[in-house]
This record gives C-alpha cells, structure tokens and sequence, in this order.
C-alpha cells in the first residue's frame, strides 16, 4: 500500500520534470537574465518534495511490515561513486562553500546530489510508462513553437531584456537565446533528449495515436537545425547511425542497416578528411582529423579544451571541487561586432564539455565512475532495444543527449531530464504496472 503511494507520487513527479519544469522561466519580466536560477530552485523544490514525500511513505510501510526488494544495477555502482567523489572532491576542495552551490551557474555539489536522487529514486520507484512520451511531446511542441516565434524576431513572452529579441546574439547579447531552455546550446541538449524518444517511440509503437508524436519530434529536429547548433546535428546524426540497427526487429535487417551505418560512417570520414574548403565546421573538423587542433576552432573550444585539460591533470585524483571550473578557467577573446562597431570582450567560465568538466571538477575516478554508468546503460540499451518501444526509445534518446554533452556546457537546465529518462532506462519491468498500464 505505502509502496504504491510513493510510487503514485514518483509517476507525478516524473510528469512535473518532463512536462512543467523545460517550460518554467521564473516570474522575472525578462526571464533569460535569471532562467537558470529559475529552473535550479524548481529542481529543488520539486525533487525535495516529491524525495521527502516518498521516504515517509517508505518508512511508515517498514514499520507496518512492508518489504522492498531492490535490484542494484552495475549503473547504480558506477553513479554512487560518482557522487562520492564529488563529495570528497568539495570537502578537500580549497574553494570550501563555493563547491556547494556553485560559483556563479549552480553547478556545486548539491546539484549533483540532486541529481543522484532523481537517479535512485526514479530507478527504484519508476517505471517507463507511455503517457511521459506525450508530456514531453506537449511540453517539447511548447518550447519549439515560441522558439519558432522568436526566430521570426518576435517576443511574445517577453522572455528577452527590453527592446531585444534573438537577433541581437553576440551584440546586445552574450549568446543567442530560444524557447524556454535558454541558451542555444542548451537548448540542442533538450531537443536531442525529446526528439529520438519521440520519434522512435511513435515508429515502435503499437498504438495508432502515437503517430502523431512525429509532428513534435519533426518540430524538434528542426528548430535544431535552424539554430544551427553543431553539437545537437551531431549527436542526433550518431544517434540515427546506432539507432536504426539496434531497433530492428528482423535480425537480417539489423545486420543490413548496421552494415550500413558502419559504412555511412566510414564514408563521412573518409570524406572530412579529404574536404576541399577552406573554412567553417567541416573544414574545422577535417583539419581535426589531419592532426591540427588551432585554438579558434569550434568557436575556440581548441583552446577551452587545451587549457582546461592542463587545469584537469593539476587535480588529477579530486579535482578543484565541484561548480569551481568558473574559477580556474582563465580564458578570454575579443570579437569584433560589425553593428556596434566595435570589440566586446568574450569571457570563459565553463569547459564547453561535459566529460572535460567533471575530470577538471570531481577528478578522474569521478569522470571514470560516470562515463562507465553511461557504458552500463548503453549496454542495458542493446539488452532491451526489442522490449516494447519505450526502452528502446529512452535508450536512443540517452545515447544522443550523451553525444551532444562531448560539446555542451551541460547545466542544471536540462541535465535533470536526462536523469530522469536515465533512470526510466534503468528501471526494471514490474507486473503490477504491467496490469495498469502496458510497458510499450
């Protein structure tokens, strides 16, 4: 009876952070100034409540004579040691309180914790269930259609400061702005966890209805592309590579079309190596893959990477403390604006990837402990990819957003929704909620 309440509880709180929290903005006029202070106090409130209401109905049920039984995942192993050593990694720290909060982006430890929370509990308590899809296609449709808005220059929500709108990036602005995420890059983060779910969940499923989940996931992919963010166009273009093999059923198919990616693969490197421009992120890359990394590529992710790679290996073991990477970073570049006319100086307080942030955060054990929970849950991916349709759409929305991270800055934006989608990954079939609602 208490398990199942919290359990009750748990499916709502899974509903809040798929439907509600990707469209909170705050109650600020001009909501991009404070976005990611509005979306970190959801995430507390939220998980807080939703965590405290569920070990009280856990605890008062152990004390009536219920009994849990808990099936701990080789993930599970892998993300409590990633929060162990973010939490040895800030009571070392030399940046003391700052490692809690974070210095400026709330990217500390109790960000982390949370996340953690959501994890385990989501995982123990949750179960992938269809009607998330479809919060996540409504609230996904929401964010697109005023990212739409905003891209033909308009502000209907006032989401921008005063007289501005989202063609005043890198002028009036730091960076560009869309939809309720944020920023751009941010945003291709959300978009590549709602789009594969979307999209492979409504071609899987057995339910007429969900066909209509193409229209948002179609919506997604392209406010992707017109944002022209690279990061999201690359992961959704290895997620399609190893998505496609893993959900075909018939298994000459799959050999077909993994063959064929493999391939397609091959080809597209083959091809960037041997690029004829002289110019843009194709000749960036090709230059990549020649042995020649300048500082200016990638937006100078180049030199991001090189210098925070020499901070990582200075705090080989622990890191300099969670949400202290703002502090250590030292990076900065002038950029001409032509409309201005003038220079504005560009200042760098994140390692613009998310594998290089928590090495030079949490350490190389910390990093190590995560990247393998991702390993784990790949594999848990291919184990699962012919059960139903919603494992294997988690799964493919997993790998994308986990790809894109190789490029993004990672923030408590959108990294709460891949917890949670994680966990639904790692979830295990229950028959109870088979007989109330069918695991598609």
């Amino acid at each position: 009876m208490f398990l199942r309440s919290a359990r009750w509880i748990t499916d709502k709180f899974i509903m809040v952070m798929l439907g509600l929290f990707p469209l909170f903005v705050g109650f600020r006029v001009h909501a991009y100034t404070a976005i990611t202070a509005a979306k970190f106090h959801f995430l507390v409130y939220a998980v807080c409540v939703w965590f405290a209401a569920a070990a009280v109905l856990l605890v008062i049920g152990l004390i009536r004579g219920e009994r849990y039984h808990v099936e701990p995942r080789p993930a599970h192993l892998a993300i409590a040691l990633f929060l162990l050593m973010g939490a040895l990694s800030a009571v070392f720290s030399e940046y003391g309180e700052i490692c809690l909060i974070g210095a400026d982006r709330f990217d500390g430890y109790v960000t982390t914790l949370l996340y953690g929370v959501i994890f385990f509990g989501v995982t123990f308590l949750g179960t992938p269930r269809r009607r998330y899809v479809w919060v996540m296609g409504a609230a996904c449709t929401v964010c697109c259609v005023i990212a739409v808005l905003q891209l033909g220059g308009l502000d209907p929500f006032r989401l921008y400061p005063e007289g501005l709108n989202y063609y005043d990036k890198y002028e009036a602005m730091n960076a560009p702005f869309l939809g309720t995420i944020g920023n751009t890059g941010l945003l291709a983060g959300y978009l590549c966890l709602a789009a594969p779910l979307l999209i492979v969940f409504a071609i899987l499923s057995e339910h007429t209805a969900d066909t209509f989940l193409l229209l948002p996931g179609a919506l997604a992919l392209g406010v992707l592309a017109t944002c022209d963010i690279d990061a999201g166009v690359f992961g959704v273009a290895v997620c399609l590579l190893a998505t496609v093999p893993m959900v075909l059923r018939d298994r000459r198919a799959s050999r077909i079309a993994a063959c064929v990616s493999g391939g397609g693969t091959l080809a597209g490197l083959a091809a960037l190596y041997f690029w004829p421009g002289t110019s843009g992120t194709l000749w960036e890359m090709s230059q990549v893959l020649h042995g020649h990394l300048s500082d200016e590529f990638g937006s100078h992710r180049g030199q991001i990477w090189k210098q925070c790679w020499l901070l990582a290996k200075e705090t080989l073991w622990l890191g300099g403390g969670p949400g202290t990477n703002s502090q250590r970073i030292d990076i900065r570049w002038s950029r001409y604006i032509e409309a201005l006319g003038k220079e504005r100086v560009v200042v760098v307080g994140n390692t613009h990837n998310v594998y290089l942030g928590y090495f030079m955060s949490i350490g190389l054990i910390g990093v190590l402990a995560y990247v393998g929970a991702a390993a784990c849950s790949l594999v848990t991916w291919f184990r699962r990819r012919t059960s139903g349709a919603l494992y294997p759409a988690l799964g493919s929305a997993f790998l994308c957003f986990m790809v894109q991270d190789f490029f993004s800055i990672g923030l408590c934006l959108t990294t709460p929704m891949l917890f949670v989608l994680w966990a639904l990954l790692e979830s295990p079939e229950r028959k109870e909620d088979r007989q109330e609602e069918p695991v598609e």
